[in-house]
């Protein structure tokens, strides 16, 4: 088999597992697709990781949007019972132009 076709056979039956030995067959014969493949699964793996850290990130941020609206929820709860601004931002952690604007 030629470089060309090894290489079409590679990429043509990369991602088919029935065909999963001849795709290693060619890996073990050709240096160039052997270092392809491995660039491919560091490139699986980084891509893993940041669908992985993208996710982490995200369920950082739905949090820290649920605490500033739990936050902003008791401020107008305590701004309703008449406890002084000032106080409610101290407790809260929200500036005294935010709870005005509750």
């Amino acid at each position: 088999m030629t470089a060309a076709e090894q290489w079409a056979v590679y990429f043509r039956y990369l991602t088919d597992r029935n065909k999963r030995q001849k795709v290693n067959e060619v890996i073990a014969t050709e240096e160039g697709i052997a270092m392809a493949s491995e660039v491919l699964i560091r490139i699986s793996k980084d891509e893993a990781e940041r669908a992985r850290l993208m996710s982490e990130w995200k369920y950082v941020v739905d949090t820290q949007s649920k605490v500033v609206q739990a936050k902003r929820e008791i401020a107008r709860n305590f701004k309703q019972l008449g406890i002084p601004v000032e106080q409610i931002a101290q407790g809260t952690g929200l500036s005294i132009e935010d709870i005005a604007k509750l």
